[in-house]
């Protein structure tokens, strides 16, 4: 929520230009400041015509350089490299740059903001598929039950289905505020909490059975139960 004059759009971050310098005309009028590339600092800074809040939210702003931007709060430590090399041009297109932004750079704009809210969407239907293995049985395991429910197999591909077309369908990411996000960000930052969450389940369903002895022909539970007694 830092305020701060947005750059202008022909300044280039420069982490080496680490001091504040002051441009001066002619006339020896102070004309504007500049700070690693950020050439639009000026001696109004407290003017609220040059300060403003980056919008994080919305997408108005996602063309601005962030390390542009908070250059008056931030050293070039703060910021990590890009995941995906906006110069490499070996990498398909949407993982280096964003269809809303007019194909411009991911990687240090708020686009990589919306980027990671998709990847979360996808982490959230990667759980689900979990939740609905974990509920087709109270205590048989998957190998016992098999995947013999059509309506929940239609299910799994649904989600799944409907999750990629909100991401990869360009105009919905437009409406939705959804994002392309590269292939090895789908689902697999987020496949281990699915495993562990199938596991762990099908170990509670292996210490239940234990449980189950056979008396006079009927199936009780017995064991493996806190059970209170009041005196």
């Amino acid at each position: 929520m830092k305020k701060s004059p947005f750059p202008r759009d022909t300044d280039i971050y420069d982490p080496a230009a680490s001091e504040l310098k002051d441009i001066i005309d002619e006339d020896g009028n102070l004309l504007y400041q500049t700070r690693y590339g950020h050439t639009n600092f000026t001696s109004e800074m407290n003017n609220e015509d040059y300060n403003a809040t980056l919008g994080w939210d919305k997408s108005k702003h996602s063309k601005v350089d962030v390390r542009l931007f908070y250059a008056e709060y931030r050293t070039p430590e703060a910021f990590t490299a890009c995941r995906w090399d906006p110069n490499d041009e070996d990498l398909p297109k949407f993982y280096r740059q964003s269809y809303v932004s007019e194909w411009h750079e991911i990687c240090y704009s708020t686009e990589a903001l919306k980027f990671a809210q998709a990847g979360y969407l996808v982490s959230i239907v990667c759980v689900q598929w979990a939740d609905l293995m974990i509920c087709k049985t109270r205590n048989l395991s998957l190998s016992q039950q098999g995947m013999v429910n059509n309506f929940g197999n239609f299910g799994l591909f649904f989600e799944t289905a409907l999750v990629a077309i909100l991401l990869y369908v360009p105009f919905l990411n437009v409406a939705l505020g959804t994002r392309q996000i590269p292939f090895p960000h789908f689902a697999v930052p987020s496949f281990s909490f699915y495993v562990a969450i199938f596991f762990y389940d099908e170990w509670r369903k292996i210490l239940l059975r234990s449980g189950f002895v056979r008396e006079e022909g009927r199936l009780k539970l017995k064991g493996w139960i806190v059970q209170n007694t009041y005196y």
